[in-house]
C-alpha cells in the first residue's frame, strides 16, 4: 500500500512539474512611437509555440503598465520609442522593477525616456538623442541597411546556448552609452555599429535583456534573430 501511494505521489508530482514547465509564457508586447513592418514583426511572436502574447501601443500602454493588470504577464517586451516620457512616469518602472518584473528591450526601445537616468540603468544603456544632451560628442548615431556579422560572446548563456555566429541585415547604433555592469551576449566588428549589441542587466529586482537587433522585416525574418527573441522570452519568463 505504501509503495502504491509513493508511486502515485511521484506520478502526480511529475505531472505537476511537467504542467509548470510546459505552460506558455504570458507576454505583454509594448509598441508605439516608431514606424515598423507591423505584419512581419508580429509574425515573429505568432510563430512562437512557447508563448501567449498580447500587444498594446502607447498611450494606452502607459495605463496598463501603471495598473495591477500588468501582474498577469510573466514578462514585458518593449519595442516602443518614446524619448519624451515625462519624468513622473519613472514611478511606473520603479514599481515594476521593485516587484521583479522581467523585461526584454528590442532595438529602438533603448532611445526611450531620455530625461530619466534610471531608464538607462534599467536597460543597461542608452541611445543619446539630440535635444537631451548639450555635449554633442555624446550623441549616438545610426546606420540603416548594413550587413553585420554577429559574434556570440557567451555560448553557455541560456539565451545564446547552441547558437553560432551569424549575419544579419539590420540597422546599427554607434556611440551609445553602455553601463559597465552588463553581461555581454553579442558583439560585432562592423564600423557603423558599436561593438556590443546584446546584453543582460539587472535593475533593482528585475532582470532585463537588451538586443540591438530588429529594425525591420529583414531582421525579423532572420532565424537567428527569431531564436534570440524566443530564447530571451523563455529564460526571462522563468524569472517571474
Amino acid at each position: 500500500m505504501k509503495k502504491t501511494y509513493a508511486t502515485l505521489l511521484f506520478i502526480l508530482l511529475l505531472a505537476f512539474s511537467f504542467t509548470r514547465c510546459s505552460k506558455p509564457a504570458s507576454v505583454l508586447l509594448i509598441t508605439g512611437g516608431h514606424a515598423y513592418d507591423t505584419v512581419e514583426f508580429f509574425e515573429v511572436f505568432e510563430d512562437m509555440k512557447n508563448i501567449d502574447f498580447e500587444s498594446i501601443s502607447h498611450p494606452q500602454a502607459r495605463n496598463l503598465l501603471a495598473s495591477n493588470q500588468v501582474d498577469q504577464f510573466d514578462l514585458l517586451v518593449f519595442y516602443d520609442f518614446l524619448p519624451n516620457i515625462q519624468p513622473k512616469d519613472s514611478t511606473i518602472f520603479l514599481r515594476l522593477t521593485q516587484k521583479g518584473k522581467p523585461m526584454l528591450f528590442l532595438h529602438h526601445s533603448i532611445c526611450s525616456f531620455q530625461e530619466w537616468e534610471g531608464y538607462k540603468k534599467m536597460v543597461g544603456g542608452r541611445y543619446v538623442m539630440p535635444g537631451f544632451q548639450s555635449d554633442t560628442t555624446l550623441l549616438s548615431g545610426y546606420k540603416h541597411d548594413i550587413d553585420m556579422k554577429i559574434e556570440v560572446v557567451d555560448s553557455h548563456h541560456p539565451i545564446t546556448r547552441g547558437m553560432h555566429d551569424f549575419k544579419i541585415h539590420d540597422e546599427g547604433y554607434s556611440n551609445i552609452t553602455i553601463m559597465s555592469g552588463v553581461t555581454p551576449l553579442l558583439r560585432t566588428e562592423h564600423p557603423d555599429c558599436d561593438p556590443l549589441v546584446g546584453w543582460v542587466n539587472t535593475f533593482h529586482n528585475s532582470t532585463t535583456v537588451y538586443l540591438m537587433l530588429g529594425h525591420d522585416k529583414h531582421a525579423y525574418q532572420n532565424p537567428s534573430f527569431q531564436q534570440l527573441v524566443s530564447n530571451s522570452i523563455v529564460w526571462l519568463s522563468e524569472k517571474d
